[in-house]
């Protein structure tokens, strides 16, 4: 399974400067805590929904397809900007 809970609010330890500072900050505020009761709780449907030896997908809670016929288009655009950011 491929999981991306959004952003979560874990252990913020260290020595930061004051805009790394503001920006801890604010994912404490907006980040989901990893308990059970919050981001965990997003995949418990999809463990053992699943065919088993087929990769499962969820984002946020909400499964998303893995049919590569269905997002070629959004695959290219993510392989084309992968390549940019890499090439800088």
């Amino acid at each position: 399974m491929n999981n991306f809970p959004g952003t979560v609010a874990t252990s913020f330890a260290g020595d930061y400067d004051e805009a790394e500072a503001a920006q801890i900050g604010r994912l404490r505020v907006t980040g989901k805590s990893v308990a059970v009761e919050t981001a965990v709780k997003e995949i418990l449907p999809f463990l053992d929904s699943g065919t088993p030896g087929h990769p499962v997908a969820v984002s946020e809670g909400v499964a998303v397809p893995l049919d590569p016929q269905a997002s070629l288009a959004d695959a290219r655009r993510l392989y084309d900007y992968t390549r940019e950011v890499l090439a800088r």
